[in-house]
């Protein structure tokens, strides 16, 4: 069975984001990748209540509209493309509400591993921010981040190139054994063990089935020994902090 790669577009207009991801396709393609583009605007995504109950405690949000069945494409992929325009410093309304609706991920971590990469563009600003807030989101669904394509309106005419790609590529021909988690995502990693550990809803049993209350990340990859034991520190105070709660 071949590939597939996800692409998702928070852009309302199919301008200058869309015409990236249609590039950033199109590249794939020659890979022998099958690709398919989610435009977040042709779907119902109702925003997050922030209920905890359903989407934390039991198995997810009971929330009906369409964002079941994106999650279900995600899921279904080998990895993702997050793309969004820049609105007011930061992505589109609608890319954070479907980014919100998938917090069940952030404590359930079912696509842990799934190779991402960010589009991003912008009129002039806002192109750091706005890859601190993707990169942050990507590292909470513990996905291995294969770079970012990034687009001003200086440099929107200039054709994507497959070595803006070679990021995302690496990472999907090649096995997680071989990717080296940094420290944030190893402390994302070790906060949400910790709180499975004290949940007493379907976290904990989510983690126990996938055994990574022993580990040090969801899979076994290159953890040098400096920060491992920087993570046995971490755990440790993270616990005691919660303990003291």
């Amino acid at each position: 069975m071949g590939m597939k790669v996800l692409l998702i577009n928070g852009s309302y207009r199919k301008k200058n984001t869309y015409n990236v991801l249609l590039q950033t396709a199109e590249i794939l393609k020659t890979r022998d990748i099958e690709t398919e583009i989610v435009n977040l605007f042709d779907y119902d995504i109702k925003d997050c209540t922030g209920c905890d109950d359903p989407c934390i405690l039991q198995n997810g949000c009971d929330i009906q509209d369409d964002m079941q069945m994106i999650m279900q494409k995600i899921l279904d992929s080998n990895g993702v493309v997050f793309g969004s325009p820049i609105y007011t410093g930061n992505v589109t309304s609608k890319f954070k509400a479907f980014a919100d609706r998938t917090n069940e991920w952030f404590h359930k971590p079912k696509i842990a591993g799934k190779p991402v990469l960010f589009v991003v563009t912008t009129a002039v600003t806002g192109i750091k921010d706005t890859i601190h807030f993707l990169d942050q989101f990507a590292t909470g669904l513990g996905a291995r981040k294969g770079g970012s394509i990034t687009r001003t309106g200086a440099n929107n005419n200039i054709p994507v190139h497959e070595n803006e790609l070679a990021g995302i590529l690496s990472l999907l021909f090649t096995d997680k054994k071989n990717y080296k988690p940094k420290i944030n995502e190893l402390l994302i990693f070790i906060v949400q063990k910790v709180h499975a550990h004290y949940s007493s809803g379907n976290d904990k049993v989510f983690w126990e089935e996938k055994n990574w209350n022993d580990k040090y990340y969801y899979y076994d990859c290159r953890i040098n020994f400096i920060k491992k034991a920087i993570s046995r520190i971490l755990f440790g105070v993270i616990s005691g902090a919660l303990k003291e709660k």
